[in-house]
């Protein structure tokens, strides 16, 4: 499948190179054309990066394609388009020669899923450390906690949430008395709402056998999160720590108990 694309593209950017204008002053991209080859561009890193993972060809075409608008009309140059060709060439070479490396980014790739448990939590840094030192200590797991994850060109929280939470097979979430809600009829602690609304978008993608909640004492928790595996603890995690082992096996995260 990628060999067929990296094929209709390198046709694509033949095409631009022979339709580049050449002038006394210069040698000029088509007008038509600036836009489409941005287009492929951005199409170009997301083939490598969907099909390999990390990979060099998607670091490699970016900077060939930023070194080539660095100029005063901010317009491809034909080095530019002539060098992402090469490497379009060069990699096609190389996986058809080599198409177990496929195949073996993407069972690292599902391993590495296998292994990482997002970490959601709210204001009570200690538990949601000690949440982490269990995982990675105890279980040999990979936690993932937002506030420790490069923005990896995210704009916003909630894109930078989505890429780091779709990187994991399971979610673990504290939930820790942080907010005073107040009603007619009573006043009671809940978990911030970021923390509800992670455990609910984990429950939507994995299904509630993807999640736990560890619940603080003292901590109010909504009906709705009623069919999620919940483990009630007084003051730390530890006192849980061989029913959420247990938990984990089953949820086939762990192997062995």
């Amino acid at each position: 499948m990628i060999i067929a694309a990296l094929r209709r593209y390198e046709g694509n950017l033949a095409g631009i190179l022979s339709r580049f204008t050449h002038t006394s002053d210069g040698i000029y991209i088509s007008h038509g054309d600036d836009p489409l080859f941005r287009q492929y561009v951005q199409e170009l890193v997301d083939l490598f990066n969907d099909v390999l993972g990390d990979n060099v060809y998607s670091a490699q075409i970016v900077g060939e394609f930023n070194e080539g608008v660095t100029n005063y009309i901010d317009s491809p140059s034909y080095k530019s388009v002539e060098n992402i060709l090469s490497l379009i060439r060069a990699s096609s070479t190389r996986l058809t020669r080599n198409p177990s490396l496929m195949a073996r980014k993407k069972s690292e790739e599902v391993l590495c899923r296998r292994e990482n448990v997002f970490v959601i939590h709210g204001r009570d840094e200690a538990k949601w450390r000690e949440l982490k030192d269990i995982l990675k200590s105890e279980f040999r797991l990979n936690p993932i906690v937002l506030l420790e994850q490069p923005d990896a060109g995210c704009k916003t929280v909630i894109e930078k949430f989505e890429y780091y939470a779709k990187t994991c097979s399971y979610a673990i979430a504290v939930f820790t008395p942080d907010d005073e809600v107040s009603s007619e009829k009573e006043v009671y602690l809940q978990a911030r709402p970021n923390v509800i609304y992670e455990l609910g978008w984990f429950c939507g993608r994995l299904d509630r056998s993807g999640a736990m909640l560890l619940l603080k004492e003292g901590t109010s928790v909504f009906t709705d999160f009623g069919g999620i595996i919940q483990k009630r603890f007084a003051n730390n995690i530890s006192e849980k720590i061989l029913e959420i082992k247990k938990d984990l096996v089953a949820a086939g995260v762990l192997d062995t108990i």
